[in-house]
């Protein structure tokens, strides 16, 4: 069995042997001891051009963590929690002077330039969490460079735990894993309300209770797969693991139960929202639902403490020694060359904001971009549109528009008036703006989380012939170097007629079928595209190739989604034969309520109004 003592709770075993950087002359180097009042000016000078340099990524940062507490929120307390880390190991940090680390500077530099490179190179690494990789080097650099290698000693693990947590996962990376984690939580909701004697069956990522002859169906979407609970319960974890945990296979063996630990409660978590369900359907949705959530993090970190109290009874500890003698005042000392080395990090960091801003301007790449409202909300959209007429209009609770990621959107069901026998056709138009990272819901997830199964491997992009044949070239405004599109749209109600600029592109559809296993005679035909800065896009790849390049100054885009159920005889011919017509009468009057480019274009041009 292992021993530990008290004394080994108190600080970090060190990383690595410290490296020698100082030759005999460094070690004579004169000690200073600034009073507090320079190291807080010293401090606040490169925290704000720090902050300035990295502002695009810092603000962004903390707009998720306000507006997304319940998934993010912790990321505001994980700077405080390393700073405690810190103060924890004062003693072993502060009882020699800091020597700086000239390897400090050196990562200082590739930090910025990693980061810059994100920032304004090519769109495909232009992603917040490459950024913060920048941010994080950059970090690590400055604290190297003020404290030299051998205070890293116990600063490396604040350090590193600062980097790794404090910054948002993006849903990009997040949906490599959100997918499994629904499906584990939507089985282990279905296993457990089953042995707690309600009648559930499960079709995909949704359960359907049946309680007095009626079905209570409950969506285990994105948001309740847990992911964002996991890593909440990694960070609690490893800090848990650092301070209170004395061996490697102890602490190792707390950050891996973390895994188990949060599938467990999340799916506790979706078993009382379908029990609370059975009561009240409005439990499962908005504020509520965000409440048994945080109530569950409670007892999750009382299991989370008792795994740690197992581990720690595993480990005989003979030696609880008595609190160490009360230690000497201390203070914070540096070698002289601090100085120099202040005045390198500052002058780093000027020159590195004026070579970004000058490199931004010179490539005329924006780094942020600004949302552009609507022109109109979506709902008016017209009723009857040409043959076609409105059979619903579907409003989707809290936890739906959540999981849907805008209030700006329009779910309508249409009916042919003439022919009966044609499906129905459902119109999903969701529009985003400023949400660079954010995957659109497209068919080829939702669809298959709902329980159906695709029937070819992967979806293809369809023409849509002569839909834009009625349009005619814009004569004065262009995009690409092609002129817009413009179509008249029709106001039955006062009858008066407008043109409208459609968007520039070849207009594809990305279409895909999908089979009900528990009805394999029906056909479910999908096809979605985007309309994005004015560009016609079938492909979410292609939204941010339009879109979130840098070039533009505003950004936004909308998908338009079709989806049409019918008999095995209703194929991909005659799903297009339908939504074409429809499509021709509805793009004009969509295109009404978004954003009409050339003008947003025009009011980025400076002394322009319009």
């Amino acid at each position: 069995m292992s021993e530990s003592t008290s004394e080994s709770r108190t600080k970090a075993p060190p990383a690595a042997e410290p490296r020698p950087e100082a030759s005999a002359d460094q070690a004579a180097m004169p000690v200073l001891t600034p009073s507090p009042a320079r190291m807080g000016l010293a401090a606040a000078t490169v925290l704000a051009i720090f902050v300035y340099l990295f502002w695009p990524f810092l603000e962004r940062q903390v707009r998720f963590a306000i507006e997304y507490q319940a998934d993010w929120g912790h990321t505001i307390v994980i700077p405080f929690i390393a700073g405690w880390f810190v103060w924890l190991n004062r003693e072993e940090i502060l009882k020699a002077p800091l020597r700086p680390s000239v390897t400090g500077l050196v990562l200082v530099v590739v930090g910025v330039a990693w980061f810059s490179f994100c920032s304004i190179g090519p769109v495909l690494f232009r992603h917040h969490n490459l950024m913060g990789m920048g941010v994080g080097i950059t970090i690590f650099g400055l604290v190297l460079a003020f404290c030299g290698w051998r205070a890293m000693r116990w600063m490396w693990f604040p350090v590193l735990y600062l980097i790794a947590f404090s910054q948002t996962i993006s849903d990009r990376f997040l949906e490599l894993l959100t997918f499994q984690l629904q499906g584990i939580a939507t089985v282990g909701a279905e296993i457990g309300l089953g042995l707690v004697g309600y009648d559930v069956a499960r079709e995909g990522h949704t359960l359907d209770i049946y309680q007095n002859g009626e079905i209570i169906p409950i969506n285990i979407a994105e948001a309740c797969s847990g992911m964002r609970m996991l890593v909440a319960f990694l960070a609690l974890g490893v800090a848990m693991a650092y301070r209170g945990l004395d061996t490697v296979w102890q602490r190792v063996t707390l950050v891996v139960m973390a895994v188990p630990t949060a599938i467990f409660v999340n799916i506790l978590r979706v078993m009382t929202l379908g029990i609370l369900s059975t009561w009240d359907s409005n439990f499962a949705a908005g504020d509520f639902h965000s409440m048994v959530g945080l109530l569950w993090l409670l007892p999750a970190f009382f299991i989370y403490l008792g795994i740690m109290w197992v581990l720690r009874l595993l480990v005989i500890d003979d030696d609880e020694s008595d609190a160490d003698a009360a230690s000497a005042e201390l203070c914070i000392r540096f070698d002289a060359g601090v100085v120099r080395v202040f005045i390198a990090c500052v002058c780093l960091l000027v020159a590195a904001q004026v070579g970004f801003a000058w490199a931004a301007s010179a490539l005329q790449v924006h780094l942020s971009t600004e949302p552009v409202p609507l022109r109109q909300p979506l709902s008016l959209v017209p009723s009857t549109l040409g043959g076609w007429k409105t059979i619903q209009d579907v409003q989707y609770d809290a936890s739906m528009i959540e999981e849907l990621g805008t209030n700006s959107y329009l779910t309508r069901v249409y009916a042919a008036d003439e022919d009966r026998r044609k499906p129905m056709l459902q119109v999903h138009v969701a529009y985003y703006t400023d949400q660079i990272d954010a995957i659109p819901h497209v068919p080829d997830r939702c669809m298959v989380a709902g329980g159906l199964v695709q029937r070819f491997a992967d979806p293809v992009n369809v023409p849509v012939e002569g839909l834009g044949a009625p349009w005619t070239p814009d004569p004065d405004h262009s995009l690409d170097d092609v002129p817009y599109p413009m179509a008249e749209v029709v106001e039955l109600a006062t009858d008066t007629r407008t043109n409208v600029r459609m968007p520039v592109g070849t207009p594809q559809v990305r279409y895909m079928e999908f089979v009900d296993p528990a009805r394999p005679d029906r056909r479910l035909h999908a096809g979605y595209f985007f309309v994005a800065n004015g560009r016609w896009r079938p492909t979410p790849s292609g939204v941010r190739m339009a879109a979130f390049t840098g070039g533009d100054k505003h950004a936004y885009y909308c998908k338009v989604q079709l989806l049409a159920e019918g008999d095995a005889s209703y194929d991909q011919e005659a799903f297009f034969n339908d939504i074409t017509p429809f499509l021709a009468e509805a793009m004009p009057h969509i295109m009404t309520s978004l954003p009409d480019w050339s003008e947003v274009k025009a009011q980025e041009i400076p002394g322009n109004s319009k």
